[in-house]
C-alpha cells in the first residue's frame, strides 16, 4: 500500500523529446563526425563509442574506436 501511495507522488518523465543523442556507455553526448556513405556517424569522445545511423531505416549500428 505504502508503494502506491509513493507512486502517485513521484511525477513521471517525459523523455519523448530526444535534444541529442547520447552514449549509452557513458551518458555522455554523442558528437557528430561525418556521413560515411548512407550513415551518419556519431562518437564519444570519452569512451570511443560509435553509431551509424543509417539515412533509409534509421537502423542503428554500434561500433567501438579509441577514445580521442
Amino acid at each position: 500500500m505504502i508503494f502506491l501511495k509513493l507512486m502517485n507522488k513521484i511525477p513521471m518523465i517525459n523523455d519523448s523529446s530526444v535534444d541529442d543523442l547520447r552514449c549509452t556507455t557513458c551518458l555522455l553526448p554523442m558528437q557528430y563526425q561525418t556521413k560515411k556513405g548512407e550513415k551518419f556517424l556519431w562518437q564519444c569522445f570519452k569512451c570511443g563509442k560509435q553509431y551509424l545511423v543509417s539515412v533509409n531505416t534509421n537502423a542503428i549500428e554500434e561500433r567501438w574506436s579509441p577514445p580521442r
